[in-house]
């Protein structure tokens, strides 16, 4: 509905409260909000409570960005109307709410008013600002080696827009870690020592209102002989030992004696032809 109101008096400024003299409810304020304090909650609700008055007909509410409704001669806006009344029963209360996604840079206002039996609207009551970030870190990222042939390794480029916090695991995100300070884009982690095992990283980052972002990155644990197929295993069973060699060696002899003593066998033999 569409609303003309004129000025009828200055409003007064408190902490999270901008009312009228010429009006104002009995209780005013958000269920789920505080004044100038930034919150992750989307869901913006507001409560206001008023005693029966029996020339106020309505109540026109709406909700703005930026600024409160403020009054002047040609001020015109849109409002929603709503009766105080419930089958000719004062209802004594009244919640109204709104979900808002922003980034938190943006202020968030409730606007009240009331209109009396005449039609006149009374100034506007505003309460506010609200701030409400629902937006994550941005951008989370991080590098984790593909291979390592250590438990320690290095995570570089650990970052994410507006994060504060991380908290790192190798078990899931948020799973057996707690958070700390991102201080610094590195940090030494430990992976599983499982011989030839990929290690999931799990990255969560936080903001200053707890929204939450997430990263991941997968190294291999390797031999640090690990240059070629060949498993460590095969290199094992294909080398010979000790025992192997020295029998190798020992068979190889036998062969050289036997081939000495036949040749001089046919030596002795054809001397012996001969005389």
């Amino acid at each position: 509905m569409k609303l003309v109101l004129s000025i009828m008096s200055g409003l007064i400024l408190i902490p999270g409260l901008l009312f009228s003299a010429d009006w104002s409810p009995d209780q005013f304020y958000s269920t789920t909000h505080t004044a100038n304090i930034k919150s992750k909650d989307s869901d913006f609700e507001v409560k206001w409570e008023a005693t029966e008055n029996e020339d106020w007909t309505g109540f026109w509410y709406a909700f703005s960005e930026g600024e409160p409704l403020t009054l002047n001669d040609d001020y015109e806006g849109d409002y929603v109307e709503i009766s105080p009344r419930t089958l000719d029963i004062w209802e004594s209360n009244w919640t109204k709410s709104k979900q808002i996604s922003d980034s938190g840079t943006t202020s968030q206002y409730f606007n009240l008013s009331v209109v009396d039996t005449e039609g006149t609207p009374h100034p506007v009551t505003s309460i506010g600002p609200f701030f409400i970030d629902t937006e994550p870190p941005g951008s989370p990222r991080f590098t984790a080696p593909e291979t390592s042939t250590t438990q320690n390794i290095i995570l570089t480029e650990i970052g994410a827009t507006d994060a504060e916090e991380i908290c790192v695991s190798n078990s899931g995100f948020g799973v057996g870690c707690f958070w700390e300070d991102l201080e610094s884009s590195s940090k030494l982690w430990t992976i599983n020592n499982v011989l030839n095992t990929e290690t999931t990283i799990y990255i969560q980052f936080k903001d200053d209102v707890g929204n939450i972002s997430t990263a991941s990155e997968t190294t291999t644990y390797i031999s640090s002989n690990n240059n070629s197929s060949t498993t460590d295993t095969d290199l094992v069973t294909s080398i010979p030992t000790i025992n192997e060699w020295g029998l190798f060696v020992f068979i190889i002899s036998l062969i050289q004696v036997a081939i000495i003593m036949i040749r001089k066998k046919k030596v002795h033999r054809f001397r012996t032809i001969q005389l």
